[in-house]
């Protein structure tokens, strides 16, 4: 018999061990007389069974129901971006609970009370205004004294959070949304090069797949021209059904207000339409990137800096330099009014 290790991902799980001397970890869901019936992951996310004859195994080790049920609640770590109630609301009202009454002597339920009372108190603190942004619990005062700051950073998290998942499409659908509620922020820059690079990861697949059609379409009329009648129309079929999720993903997006859509393969109309979306797109933001953004901040967290050291014609100077490399910077015109003040305090403090 192949050697075969299937890890289940699951800190407990049932096991099969083979007298070929390996193991299939998951979970038994028939014991049969003559075979063992279990079901294991192929990946984190898609699961499979597998029959295992009674005389191929050595040994059956059946995890507890409890520590089953425990790994099945999953981490309850706190993510690094919360801006909502919804991370909290499954394990407080639920999960644990549930989990605590169904087994009340199991050696987690110290663990989980205190997981209970951490992610109770976490969940007021949303519920007050509080947010969690790149690990760093932010208050609601925090917000309230920059609100658009503040939440043009979130924006931009969960954009990035998108882009680390590898989901392209809506990295670049947040990325729309973000641009013109947020494009005088100080993560514009930032958001400007990841929109980019998330572009050029799309095109990647893109120009794939459309260096491939041909070939592709030349192997499907071949395939139909070939085979059976009844499954001719079942390869055409398919592509119609294609076709048909390419136009509502289209329509979709339409009505969504944004650009973007999944590469469909076989569809030459829609990879012709997302191809001409893409060229155009990565154009329009690199001019967006060629503007000295970043040289701006710099000049206006200068000149914060000076107007607390009461350096205020310095103060001035970044922030005229600021203003003529990036005009709409929105760090700009609180400044000037804070500089303003400043002066005014200053004069007032020479007179006879």
């Amino acid at each position: 018999m192949t050697c075969l290790i299937l890890i289940s991902g699951k800190g407990f799980a049932d096991t099969l061990i083979l007298k070929d001397g390996s193991e299939i970890n998951g979970d038994i869901i028939d014991d049969q007389t003559n075979a063992v019936v279990i079901e294991y992951s192929v990946t984190p996310t898609i699961k499979d069974q597998k029959t295992v004859p009674r005389d191929s195994i050595v040994k059956v080790i059946t995890a507890p129901d409890d520590e089953k049920a425990y790994a099945e609640l999953g981490s309850r770590e706190t993510p690094p971006v919360v801006v909502d109630t919804s991370f909290y609301d499954g394990y407080i009202d639920k999960k644990i609970p549930t989990f605590i009454k169904q087994y009340p002597y199991t050696s987690h339920i110290s663990e989980l009370r205190e997981d209970l009372r951490r992610l109770t108190s976490e969940r007021d603190r949303v519920r007050k205004g509080d947010r969690r942004i790149d690990g760093t619990w932010i208050t609601a005062e925090e917000i309230a004294a920059d609100p658009y700051q503040m939440n043009a950073k979130v924006s931009f998290i969960q954009m990035k959070e998108s882009a680390q998942k590898k989901d392209v499409i809506s990295s670049l659908k947040e990325y729309e949304l973000f641009e013109p509620a947020y494009a005088n922020s100080r993560v514009m820059p930032d958001a400007v090069d990841l929109a980019l690079s998330q572009l050029a990861l799309l095109q990647q697949e893109l120009s794939t797949a459309l260096d491939n059609f041909d070939i592709l379409e030349a192997r499907r009329q071949q395939a139909i021209a070939s085979v059976p009648a009844d499954q001719a129309q079942a390869i055409k079929d398919s592509v119609d059904r294609e076709n048909q999720s390419a136009k509502d993903a289209i329509a979709k997006a339409n009505q969504d207000g944004t650009k973007f859509f999944p590469v469909f393969p076989n569809t030459k109309d829609a990879l012709d339409t997302l191809q001409s979306i893409v060229t155009s797109e990565t154009e329009r933001i690199k001019r967006l990137q060629d503007q000295p953004m970043r040289d701006s901040l710099k000049a206006t967290s200068d000149a914060s800096e000076l107007i607390t050291e009461d350096k205020l014609t310095e103060a001035k100077t970044q922030l005229d330099l600021a203003s003529q490399e990036w005009s709409t910077n929105a760090e700009i015109l609180p400044l000037r009014k804070k500089l303003d003040a400043a002066v005014k305090a200053e004069a007032a403090a020479h007179k006879p």
